[in-house]
């Protein structure tokens, strides 16, 4: 299960460092991605149901790469005033259906860190980590530098881990492999 924000660098850092660190024990990918709902979208449904769409299409596009790869994988799009929450909620339910679930958020890594930055850029990790430690479930944090460069690149699972390459047959794009939740 990966945290993201969108389909942004940080989320495909954290992507490509879960399928380095791990490998080939990885073989299904889980997607959560929180809309908060504030004042501002308040203002009528119409701009709560823009906000709705904008985290689909986000996690369409992270499902859709990880599916290309040949992997599962599956979103859950959120929106709520609370994200921890509505993300602390929604993880619990996955881990109930898939026991041996790891989670993943990334952290920006800021070469000269401030309290500010650590509250601006990864307040939301670091509490869906301490909620989800609460319950026993693991949730590995990735790192991600400033400096991490992902624009232009076009990289693929394969080359996040060289030596593991599944045939497309081995893993359908419909339902998870071994009915296990990584």
């Amino acid at each position: 299960m990966v945290l993201v924000s969108g389909f942004n660098g940080m989320g495909l850092h954290t992507l490509f460092n879960v399928v380095r660190l791990f490998g080939s024990g990885v073989k299904n990918f889980f997607f959560i991605q929180a809309g908060i709902i504030d004042a501002e979208r308040f203002k009528g449904q119409a701009e709560i149901e823009k906000l709705e769409t904008h985290v689909r299409e986000s996690l369409d596009k992270y499902v859709g790469y990880v599916r290309s790869q040949g992997f599962y994988a599956q979103g859950y799009p959120l929106v709520g005033t609370d994200v921890v929450d509505v993300i602390t909620e929604q993880s619990l339910k996955v881990f109930r259906e898939h026991p041996s679930s790891i989670f993943f958020g990334g952290r920006i890594v800021f070469r000269e860190e401030t309290v500010l930055t650590r509250m601006l850029y990864n307040y939301v990790t670091f509490a869906v980590q301490r909620r989800l430690h609460q319950y026993g479930i693991p949730f590995v944090i990735v790192p991600v530098p400033v400096s991490a460069d992902l624009a232009g690149a076009r990289p693929t699972l394969a080359r996040a881990e060289s030596t593991y390459m599944p045939p497309a047959a081995d893993v359908p794009s419909g339902t998870p492999s071994d009915g296990e939740g990584r």
